[in-house]
Formats: C-alpha cells, structure tokens, sequence
C-alpha cells in the first residue's frame, strides 16, 4: 500500500511502515516539542490502474476517510515543507475509517477539536489528481490518495485524546500517550 500527499502540483510519499493503527494508542516522540495532528481528507484506490483518464478516475477509489499526520509543532505544520525524516518514521499518520465517497458533489464534513472542514471530490480537484498520480506510477487497491491542500491543524495533549469524525460519525479514535 502507497500513501501519497498531494498538494496542489507537489506530491509526498509516505513509507508503509508509517501508518499508525486506528484505536491504538500514540506515543509521543522524546523529542522535547510539541506535536500536532494536521487532519485532512484522503480517499482510497479500489482497483488497479495506470494513466488513467481525468473523466474516467472517478471509478478508481470509492470510499473517503479522514486521515491524520502527526508532526512537530515547530515544523510550520505544512506537510509539504516538513523535514523528511517525518514522513519516514513510524505511526507519522493515521488513517480512519472509510466511508462511501458518495458523488462528485456529496458533501463531506470532517470535523476535530471543534473545527470542521467541508468539501466534495471536485473541491479537491480527486479525479485530476488520482488521473496525474497513475502517470507516474500503478496504483494499486489500497493505495491512499491524501489531500493536503483541506487540512486543519489540531494540537495533541499527552494523556490526552484525539477524536475525529467525518461526516457525523467518529473516524479516528486515539489515546495520545
């Protein structure tokens, strides 16, 4: 499985071992700073494809979820501009549970910390980005398309948790540690 970050013309990929297990608890990392989830939305691939046409890229992921990246604060909580060594480490995203993505223009909402973002598969342009991606690489059946351009940032707090929904209905479960 892939997890690719897309943000505007800019990609990121994720290493598999990145992913940290929904409902587990996540430990924060000894490094002294304080750390943030940044929460965007992401879809996953359904079947296998390679340069795939913008009008037909739609068939290719079926289901959305929200999906957290877990920084330091310190970092300008911009995956994008992130240092490497983020994106490499282990549970550095979590991704929630999957929900019909529904229409071009079904409106999702994810919404964390009393913050909400709303969007549909056209705002964050899914078909020309699922279509750009399979120019450069075969997409496979799990691979995650994440969107970095619908983000919020929520702060994390040891012993804490961290709860998002999307669409009404509780995604990403955590016990911050």
């Amino acid at each position: 499985m892939k997890a690719i970050l897309i943000d505007g013309n800019r990609a990121r990929h994720y290493a598999d071992s990145a992913q940290q297990r929904n409902r587990q608890p996540w430990f924060v990392p000894d490094e002294g700073c304080k750390w943030v989830a940044v929460v965007c939305p992401a879809v996953r691939i359904s079947r296998l494809g390679t340069h795939i046409a913008p009008k037909f890229a739609g068939r290719y992921y079926n289901e959305a979820a929200a999906l957290c990246l877990f920084m330091p604060k310190d970092v300008s909580c911009d995956p994008m501009t992130a240092d490497e060594r983020y994106f490499m480490m282990d549970s550095a995203y979590c991704v929630g549970d999957f929900r019909p993505a529904g229409s071009a223009d079904t409106v999702h909402v994810i919404s964390a910390d009393g913050r909400e973002i709303t969007f549909t598969m056209s705002d964050l342009d899914a078909d020309r980005a699922v279509s750009g991606l399979s120019d450069f690489m075969t997409l496979k059946m799990g691979d995650l398309v994440i969107f970095g351009n619908r983000s919020m940032t929520v702060g994390l707090v040891e012993n804490g948790r961290l709860d998002v929904a999307l669409d009404g209905v509780l995604s990403v479960e955590l016990r911050i540690k």
